[in-house]
């Protein structure tokens, strides 16, 4: 698609879908990395209390996971910082994307389930006028790569330009987040190597069945503003030496992430 359709979707819509985003090579290869922090992180997690049927991980660019395998954390980092994602980027929202966070999706073990319906604002914003007020402080945004079929994503379309009609918070906010018939909904589905960018602000909610094969890379970005609130973690880039393997790009993108928030990291510190 070019990048005036894209935009165009991306506004009115608040997702695009973009088909065989990724070859198999380039899937071949991210998978064998993020499937090797995943088998590692469930490792940690059955040795502190037993396994949890849980469905995703987060920071997968923390260095922890890689001490031995320095290059397979460059190669995620160039992927996350690939000129082709963030000119993409940059080209929706008119300035350069800030790096938030990483997710993995998988199954789950055990147990299929509905996630709930929800914005991402709503995590950190229990009150409705806190929720509407970090709607407009910047924009949170998902960009997901499928290294296997994935239909797990529903979606409301337009959602992200407006507030909650009166049938949508009355599942949104009410006792069954769950409910399945969201009006308007759309599955979203993708193909192996197919991209999906969507409005972390709009309206959705994962589905998740065991029986089902499911790896997904998403990797959340802002842009016209900051987070501030729960600003992201450091990370890998508490090595100063990390950014000097990278190439050219690379660096310019995640200075930018660096300088954004290392007042916050430096009140932790």
């Amino acid at each position: 698609m070019q990048l005036t359709a894209v935009k165009q979707q991306w506004e009115e819509k608040g997702y695009v879908i973009l088909s065989e985003f990724c070859d198999r090579e380039e899937i071949t290869q991210l998978r064998e990395i993020c499937d090797r922090v995943l088998a590692q992180v469930i490792q940690e997690r059955e040795n502190n209390g037993g396994y949890r049927d849980v469905t995703n991980i987060a920071y997968l660019s923390d260095r922890k996971y890689f001490t031995n395998d320095l290059s397979s954390l460059l190669i995620l980092l160039e992927f996350i910082a690939h000129p082709r994602i963030i000119s993409l980027l940059s080209g929706i929202a008119g300035e350069m994307p800030l790096f938030h966070n990483t997710q993995y999706f998988y199954q789950p073990r055990y147990t299929s389930w509905q996630g709930i319906w929800h914005r991402d604002t709503q995590f950190l914003a229990p009150e409705i006028e806190l929720e509407k007020q970090r709607m407009h402080e910047f924009t949170g945004v998902h960009f997901r790569v499928a290294f296997e079929p994935d239909n797990c994503l529903e979606y409301v379309p337009s959602s992200q330009k407006r507030w909650d009609t009166n049938a949508e918070l009355a599942i949104r906010k009410g006792d069954n987040p769950t409910q399945a018939e969201m009006p308007g909904k759309k599955k979203i589905e993708l193909q192996m190597g197919d991209a999906c960018l969507f409005h972390a602000w709009g309206i959705h909610r994962g589905t998740y069945q065991h029986n089902q094969p499911r790896r997904t890379l998403d990797i959340i970005y802002s842009w016209k503003g900051i987070c501030h609130y729960s600003p992201p973690p450091p990370l890998c880039f508490n090595d100063s030496s990390i950014l000097k393997k990278l190439s050219q790009d690379a660096r310019i993108f995640y200075n930018h992430f660096i300088s954004t928030y290392q007042q916050f990291w430096e009140k932790l510190s």
